[in-house]
């Protein structure tokens, strides 16, 4: 999927001095105007960019629009709650995103971030704010979804409102029942699994004299082949290799500790191999994870800093860089994969 084309430099600054100059009687030619208009604009954005809250909540908000097209469950993607509207009442708020499935279904999909204390920690929406979107969504005659993104998990919900608990003015919901009755799979999500470890090794040349390995530990090292595998099983197809390095960068395995191939002080080579922490027991294949979670931790690297933190709320990039491309029909030599498409259990509850 890629994004729409259009013009935004000229037509959506455009469109926001059009919209401040109708609450401060700007007008077109006069320079003390789009001297304001620059002023008020920069105190705006700078207040904005020191405000990490804001930022954060619309990273994610970005994030899920990338996560809906590398997933390719929709056809249709876009921004619902921005440009000029007009309402009979003040009963309505339309939600961040309207969709169209791949199925033909128009969803309008609220977006929030929920960075939870403990795994005990609950989500909760205000009633009041939840029945403006519901009035916007029935008179639009589309569901309304609710997506939630765990940050501190990496995990992306899509709730239905009866998903959710009453509180009295709030509606809540805490992680079990959240992933219970999850509905990603509207959009294409699903839980993908491989067999265990995924490697990748680094082969340099043996008679290389400039690989000897020097006091400090460091060698210099030229790459003269790079070969992978799948629990043990060498990885020789191009597209094959790509979905494993796929697998190794975003998935949620751990590398384990790799030591380099050295011969009579030379090195030889060095690996990087992935596998589960805590892996399932009596079965061969072992879940590497959702696919969603994949897309974002893709989307995390060009858009967070681990010193300094936020560095872009979006990227210039097309959706469909992040996607893992697996056939529909695909059947791996040697990489086999197992796909899991994850439907909810509305009726599930614990002690809650």
């Amino acid at each position: 999927m890629k994004r729409v084309s259009r013009n935004a430099e000229s037509f959506d600054a455009l469109e926001l001095y059009t919209t401040l100059s109708r609450q401060n009687g700007y007008r077109i030619g006069i320079s003390e105007d789009i001297s304001a208009f620059q002023q008020k604009i920069g105190a705006s954005l700078k207040a904005t960019l020191d405000n990490p809250n804001i930022l954060h909540g619309k990273r994610v908000e970005a994030m899920f629009a990338h996560v809906l097209g590398a997933l390719g469950g929709c056809q249709y993607i876009k921004q619902e709650d921005s440009g000029a509207a007009f309402a009979s009442s003040d009963e309505f708020i339309p939600p961040d995103y309207r969709i169209v499935t791949n199925s033909g279904d128009v969803i309008l999909v609220e977006v929030k971030n929920f960075h939870m204390k403990s795994l005990g920690s609950r989500f909760s929406l205000k009633k009041s704010y939840l029945e403006k979107l519901v009035s916007y969504s029935n008179i639009n005659k589309a569901d309304l979804k609710i997506a939630i993104y765990f940050s501190r998990i990496n995990k992306w919900v899509l709730l239905s409102p009866d998903s959710f608990f009453d509180s009295g003015s709030s509606i809540f919901i805490d992680l079990p029942h959240a992933l219970a009755r999850n509905e990603m799979f509207l959009v294409g999500d699903c839980m993908i699994a491989t067999l265990p470890p995924l490697r990748i090794e680094f082969i340099g040349d043996s008679n290389d004299e400039k690989a000897k390995v020097a006091d400090n530990g460091t060698a210099l090292f030229t790459i003269r082949d790079i070969r992978m595998s799948c629990a043990g099983t060498a990885i020789t197809n191009e597209n094959e290799q790509k979905l494993a390095f796929y697998l190794m960068r975003y998935g949620n395995w751990s590398e384990t500790e790799t030591p380099a191939t050295v011969v009579d002080g030379r090195l030889i080579s060095f690996a990087h191999e992935m596998k589960p922490e805590n892996p399932t027991e009596d079965q061969d294949f072992q879940i590497i994870g959702d696919l969603s979670s994949m897309i974002s931790t893709a989307f995390r690297e060009l858009t967070v800093d681990d010193q300094t933190g936020i560095v872009a709320l979006d990227v210039r990039f097309d959706p469909e860089i992040f996607s893992l491309k697996i056939p529909r029909d695909y059947k791996g030599k040697a990489l086999p994969l197992w796909r899991f498409e994850i439907h909810p259990n509305l009726d599930f509850k614990t002690g809650t």
